[in-house]
């Protein structure tokens, strides 16, 4: 509430100026409340530790290439089940993107030696 320092008519609203006389009214300048902490501490979201191995088997798969088996298909098997354990998590764990990063390298392995599998089939049936 705002009175005219002219005409002495009381302002109730926000006018900048006063409707009896057109006298200019001092700009209250609006002054929010003051803040109130309102955030809880949560604790950072964690990797899963599948989705880890996922990506450790997985790279590991590609620089120990001739044993494909041994360590792609773990990559694949634990991608799987990290993917889907960080999906259910809510966001309390973290670790899609490597999870994702296994799945594609363990696949990716897969494919591969079964196209060399195929290409060395195929030189042998020719060879013979």
């Amino acid at each position: 509430m705002q009175q005219c320092p002219t005409c002495k008519h009381i302002i109730t609203g926000t006018e900048r100026f006063c409707p009896v006389c057109g006298q200019a009214l001092a700009v209250v300048a609006w002054q929010p409340a003051p803040a109130v902490e309102t955030t809880i501490p949560v604790m950072p979201a964690q990797n899963s530790r599948l989705a880890i191995a996922s990506l450790v088997c997985g790279i590991v798969a590609w620089i120990l290439f001739f044993v494909p088996l041994l360590l792609a298909v773990p990559a694949i098997i634990c991608g799987h089940l990290g993917h889907g354990a960080v999906k259910r998590s809510n966001g309390a764990i973290s670790g899609g993107g490597l999870a994702l990063t296994g799945l594609i390298l363990g696949y990716a392995h897969l494919a591969l030696t079964g196209v060399a599998l195929c290409i060395g089939a195929l030189i042998l049936a020719l060879t013979v």
